[in-house]
């Protein structure tokens, strides 16, 4: 059985259309860096003015606006599970759980400054002698 074309795999042809789509993009990203601008930024801005890509920001927007299904917590085989498939109405231990959007972690406060006049004396002297030796 004498095979006549090729099956099953990528052709020379969509392989040559790859690699020439990857060079042309790091051809373009390299032509960014030399003049220290952003073609693919400029290009997704332009994008971002046209007709079809307003319609595709406000399809967007309107697709994260939409409520989420609410996160469910029960017991299956003996293990605490948290879903919103598996814990179903029909579940005895399925309790329905308020979510809390957290802020994440938080930096520490800095200590207030000492001002010159908090200083004690031997602290201003040191201070001023490790000054003048430089």
């Amino acid at each position: 059985m004498d095979m006549k074309y090729q099956r099953g795999e990528l052709s020379l042809f969509w392989a040559a259309v790859i690699v020439g789509v990857v060079t042309l993009m790091a051809v373009g990203t390299l032509l960014s860096m030399h003049h220290e601008r952003n073609l693919f930024g400029d290009a997704w801005q332009r994008a971002r003015r046209t007709d079809a890509g307003q319609a595709l920001q406000a399809t967007a927007a309107q697709a994260g606006r939409d409520k989420s299904a609410a996160i469910r917590k029960c017991q299956v085989d003996g293990k605490v599970i948290y879903s919103n498939v598996e814990c179903g109405a029909g579940n005895p231990t399925s309790r329905q759980l308020e979510l809390q959007d957290t802020k994440g972690i938080e930096a520490p406060k800095a200590p207030p400054a000492l001002r010159r006049s908090d200083m004690p004396e031997s602290l201003r002297d040191k201070a001023i002698e490790k000054a003048m030796q430089r």
